[in-house]
Formats: structure tokens, sequence, C-alpha cells
């Protein structure tokens, strides 16, 4: 199962300037913050199909440091699929670093697609929301690695991402099934291809 068409890339609206003093933290800085603190329990938590219950073990404890580097707020529950994407995110910067892997050939290797287990449920073996963006994410880095790598690499909210993420567009278009909707922030197309670039350059 895959979500789908109707795509709509919505751009993100200015958000009002702070004071250095008040600014939280943002997801981005978070993600890489837990990377940073807890590689093993990320390894585990992006090895869990998304919605399983080893993912919701991984996701306990990788919330004892995820509330640390939110300003140490209360962190409870389970990952929605941009939280779990920006903690992807944040783990392949640091797999690549300054690096330029060869996605080309990366991508044409067998098992780092997600593949669910036979006769796994929804709502008990994986969510179907989590699995059906990290299924998209699949088909368009499969469709186009180099698009997707160099998405990635560029600054959140510079023309070169609005740049990057246009020359995908046309891929996202084709891996959304006919007959669904999906309506995606323009800066969340990055998060989409995270995770799949993270499971296929550190196999």
């Amino acid at each position: 199962m895959i979500v789908s068409l109707a795509l709509m890339l919505l751009g993100g609206a200015a958000a009002a300037p702070q004071s250095a003093a008040v600014v939280a933290p943002s997801g981005a800085d978070i993600a890489e913050c837990v990377v940073d603190n807890d590689k093993g329990d990320v390894r585990a938590l992006l090895g869990a199909v998304p919605g399983s219950p080893a993912e919701t073990r991984a996701t306990q404890k990788v919330l004892t440091f995820y509330g640390g580097c939110n300003d140490n707020k209360q962190a409870q529950g389970v990952f929605a699929w941009q939280e779990r994407a920006q903690i992807a995110e944040a783990a392949l910067s640091g797999l690549i670093g300054g690096k330029t892997p060869d996605v080309t050939t990366a991508a044409g290797q067998a098992g780092w697609a997600l593949a669910l287990p036979s006769g796994a449920n929804p709502a008990v073996d994986y969510d179907a929301v989590k699995v059906g963006m990290r299924m998209l994410g699949d088909c368009i880095v499969r469709a186009n690695p180099q698009g997707a790598l160099a998405l990635v690499r560029t600054d959140r909210g510079s023309a070169a991402e609005a740049a990057a993420t246009g020359g995908l567009s046309g891929n996202l278009a084709a891996c959304l099934p006919a007959g669904q909707k999906l309506t995606l922030k323009r800066q969340d197309l990055r998060l989409v291809v995270a995770e799949p670039l993270y499971q296929m350059l550190s196999r």
C-alpha cells in the first residue's frame, strides 16, 4: 500500500522573527542531538517496521534523549512519520558526511526497500500512514537516487532546496497510485526520501 495522488506541494509560510533567547530547537536540531547521543537505539528504531511493536520499544528508549534534546521537555508516545524521518535524515547526514556515495549503484541493489512481513496486520504490526510514506520514498529514491541525494544535501529553506524539490516533483507524481490523495508541504519532500536513502546507504 502507498499513499496517493492529487498531488499538492505546499510552500511554507515564513515564520515571524523571534528573539534568539526564545527560539525553540527545530525538529531537525532535536533529531541531530538524538542521533549524536543515542546511535544504538536510533539504529534499532530505523531498523524496525514503522508502527510495529519493535518500533515502539525502540521509541521508548530514544524518547529519553528526545526530551533532553528538546529543552528537557517530557517526551512520550510514538513518533509521527515526520519525526522518524527527521531522525533518519540526521542519521543519514552522519553516515555520509562530506562523501558523495554512489547512490545509483546502491539503488539497484536488493534488500533496502521496506517489505512488510507476510501476514502483517495494520494497526497491530505496522502503521499504514508511516508505511505508505516510506514506500512512497522508496519509489522516489529508486527512480531518482541522484536527485534525492541532492535534495537532502541542500540547506533547508534555500533556493537549492526549492530547485531540488522541483526536480523530484515528476518522480513524486509517478510514484503516487491513481485515485489517492496526498498533500505535502514542499519542505517535507526531503523527509520522504531521507529514510530510504539511509536504509540504502547503511547496508
